[in-house]
């Protein structure tokens, strides 16, 4: 069975100039692939849980089950190498590939904002900064009198409050995206690392819908049992985590295939994980499978954005294994 597999992963220069469409899907391979990545990632929830872990820091080591599954299935597993695994920057010989780095930073706030504006629109949610703020000042006020501590000289609850605010937001925008992209990375050489080059072949489009599918059904176990994302709709909220991830997986699949690297998409990830929470800073409350950004009025922009580029072909993989 190794021997098998093997063979059908690149390991030289010849084998990665082999094009995509005379290569077939070694599903062997991927069997192994998601039998790992979907057990190590669960084992770590929920076990970790089982011992009282807090969910921030089993949650983010659980990231990683896919790219440990990656490795072992990559290396000593199934000897399938690390030719076509998109390490390093760009694709050989790609030109302009700065504006895939450019695209993954800036096209989601740009979704986020959109997701924002229509549920202003729409009249489901309504401007809630000022309220936002005022609960900050309060909590910040009630964690100073906790220690005996007093506001800065010359500050009041609600300018330490917005101060605060400024500060989070310059960070989310800047160091908290890299610091994200360790972990995001953990899935990405994953899902995309490994995942959508194997499953290329079937093109650009199914390739893409199948990785988002599996993608969203992963992250079950802390949709049901700890709420995440999506609280009070346990099942509900992974048929919509499903949704939402192969939705993003056709933005992060055109990220991956024009620039051959698995950075841009880690790039994208992190910059979600990052800035996703200023829908529920800026908005007044809403259902968590309705506000944005991960409910329906959230995927609005984010499925037009995979229509167009189904549509336009973008989705194409390139002529060369070489992803």
């Amino acid at each position: 069975m190794k021997q098998k597999m093997a063979s059908a992963a690149p390991h030289s220069a010849e084998n990665m100039d082999t094009p995509v469409a005379g290569q077939q899907v070694a599903w062997a391979g991927i069997v192994w692939y998601l039998v790992l990545a979907f057990g190590i990632s669960w084992a770590v929830w929920l076990g970790l849980q089982a011992l009282g872990v807090p969910f921030v820091i089993r949650a983010a080591i659980g990231m990683f089950g896919p790219a440990v599954a990656a490795l072992l299935v990559r290396g000593p597993l199934c000897h399938q190498g690390f030719a076509d695994a998109g390490l390093r920057l760009a694709r050989r010989g790609e030109r302009g590939v700065f504006r895939y780095y450019l695209a993954a930073y800036l096209l989601v706030p740009a979704l986020l904002a959109v997701g924002i504006g229509l549920a202003l629109l729409i009249g489901y949610q309504h401007w809630a900064l000022a309220d936002s703020l005022h609960t900050l000042a309060q909590q910040i006020t009630q964690q100073l009198a906790a220690s005996g501590s007093h506001p800065p000289s010359g500050m009041t609850a609600d300018q330490l409050a917005t101060t605060t605010l400024v500060v989070q937001t310059v960070l989310a925008f800047t160091l908290a995206i890299p610091f994200n992209m360790i972990f995001t990375f953990g899935e990405e050489f994953g899902w995309r690392g490994y995942l959508l080059p194997r499953l290329a072949p079937l093109g650009g489009v199914p390739a893409a819908i199948i990785v988002g599918v599996i993608w969203g059904l992963w992250h079950a176990p802390v949709i049901v049992l700890n709420g995440y994302n999506f609280p009070g709709h346990p099942w509900l909220g992974v048929l919509m985590m499903v949704v939402f991830t192969t939705a993003y997986s056709f933005f992060f699949a055109w990220l991956r295939f024009r620039s051959g690297s698995v950075w841009p998409s880690t790039l994208a990830h992190a910059t979600l994980n990052a800035l996703a929470g200023f829908g529920l800073l800026l908005l007044s409350h809403g259902d968590s499978l309705v506000r944005p950004p991960l409910g329906l009025i959230g995927l609005v922009p984010l499925v037009a954005l995979a229509i167009w580029l189904a549509v336009t072909g973008r989705l194409k993989p390139p002529v060369t294994a070489n992803l």
